[in-house]
Parts: C-alpha cells; sequence; structure tokens
C-alpha cells in the first residue's frame, strides 16, 4: 500500500533504536522477575508500529505490486537465491566448522509452537525484516551515502545477522531485495520475495526428513551445479542493474 511504503520512508534510525532499546529493556526486566519474553516478539512490535504509523497517511487503492515488475523475474530471483543458499549449506557442512559459529543474532521464530514457527518464519520475519532493512535503513542510509554504498551496507548488515552458512547467501539475497525495492519504490515487492524464498526453503527443509540433500552425493553434486550456475545468473544480474543503479 502507498501508506505503508510513505510510513517506511518516514521512520528513522532514531525511532527504530528506540524501539529495539526499549524491548530489550523489558526482555532485561521480565528475565529478572523470572519470566521469558521471547525476542521474536520484537518483530511483531516493530510491524505493529509502521502499520499504526501508515495511517496518518492517505490510503490509496492501487496494490499491484507487479505494476513496475514482472512476477516471473522476481520468482527468477527467489529460485536462484534458494539453490545458491543451499549450495553454501552444503559448503558449511563440508567444511564442518558450523558448531564455532552456529549462532543467529536474529530471533528464531522456531522456538514457539511448531505452526507459530512457520507462520513466523513465512510471515513474520520476511515482512519484519523487510522493513527494517530495506524499507528503514536503506532509505536512511541513502539520505547520507551513495545508493550503491547503501545497498551495501545495508545488505552486510542482513547478512551478519544470520547464522553461519548462512551469511554469504543472506547478503547476496539482501542485494537482490535492495534491487527490487529500489526499482519499484514498493517495499511490497521484497516482501513478496522474502516470503516466497522462505516457504521454499522451509518446504525442502521440512520434506527432506531423511536429511537426503546433505547425505546424498548425486543430491548434493546436483544441488552444487545448480548453485554455482545460480551464483553466475544472480552476479550477472547484479552487474546490470548495478549500471541503472549509477544512473539514478
Amino acid at each position: 500500500m502507498p501508506s505503508l511504503n510513505k510510513a517506511i520512508k518516514q521512520t528513522t534510525l532514531i525511532e527504530l533504536l528506540i524501539i529495539i532499546l526499549c524491548f530489550y529493556l523489558i526482555y532485561l526486566v521480565a528475565g529478572f522477575y523470572g519470566f521469558n519474553v521471547d525476542m521474536e516478539w520484537m518483530y511483531l512490535v516493530i510491524v505493529a508500529y509502521i502499520l499504526i504509523k501508515s495511517r496518518k497517511y492517505a490510503a490509496e487503492t492501487d496494490v499491484n505490486i507487479f505494476s513496475k515488475i514482472k512476477f516471473r523475474y522476481v520468482f527468477l530471483i527467489v529460485i536462484v537465491n534458494v539453490f545458491f543458499s543451499y549450495g553454501m549449506l552444503y559448503l558449511a557442512n563440508t567444511l564442518n566448522i558450523g558448531s564455532l559459529l552456529s549462532f543467529s543474532l536474529i530471533p528464531s521464530l522456531k522456538s514457539i509452537a511448531f505452526i507459530g514457527g512457520l507462520i513466523g518464519t513465512i510471515l513474520i520475519s520476511p515482512i519484519s525484516e523487510e522493513i527494517i532493512f530495506r524499507g528503514i535503513i536503506l532509505n536512511r542510509l541513502k539520505l547520507v551515502v551513495p545508493v550503491n554504498m547503501a545497498i551495501l551496507v545495508s545488505s552486510l548488515c542482513f547478512g551478519v545477522l544470520h547464522g553461519y552458512g548462512s551469511m554469504i547467501s543472506a547478503f547476496v539475497f539482501g542485494l537482490c531485495m535492495c534491487i527490487l525495492y529500489i526499482k519499484t519504490d514498493n517495499i511490497l515487492v521484497p516482501v513478496f520475495a522474502h516470503i516466497m524464498n522462505n516457504f521454499f526453503a522451509e518446504s525442502l527443509f521440512y520434506l527432506d526428513r531423511d536429511a537426503i540433500l546433505f547425505n546424498n552425493d548425486l543430491v548434493m553434486i546436483t544441488i552444487t551445479i545448480l548453485a554455482i550456475l545460480s551464483l553466475y545468473l544472480i552476479l550477472n544480474s547484479l552487474k546490470i542493474e548495478w549500471k541503472f543503479l549509477d544512473k539514478k
């Protein structure tokens, strides 16, 4: 919605920081008194804040998120990123050092009930992460640094806040989402792409109950080849889009 995009653009890093600090304060106080407040609820607070703020702006009826970009282009970006992501996970698994760095600063919604975890991973995380990293951080950085630098910094922040084995793929995914957002000027486009990405990734995870993806050599050779091809497609696309961004 246009009102949502306006609200995001008007939200400053100070506002985001205040929300985060307030929530951490609540988290610490609750913990002191023996209550467990899951940090993933901070995502919901941020989303709720943006939605409330969007009510200040005149709502419009045009909600066609594919008015400036074709669906098949977004779908292709998601698919190649999923293949590349699994390729990076396989590399991390092969190196067998994930136990040393297997942490994530982004709260995992899988700590709650199974259904709640799916909703959090497929819906809440994509919405909140796009609002935070593309909607707020990217827009604020664009005001003080060149757009290319803003993309790199916001994507780097997005990448390092993911667990080991996912940092590089998350960084690359962040670059793609930044470009989608800038090209369309509509936060719903990267949100939609992020939801699809998490849906496909989670579906593969839950369908692969016997860990075939990481234990079958033929399957992993296939995924490795697809990951390399996907990386080539991603880098080639980023190279083309980078020239477009230079003109903005």
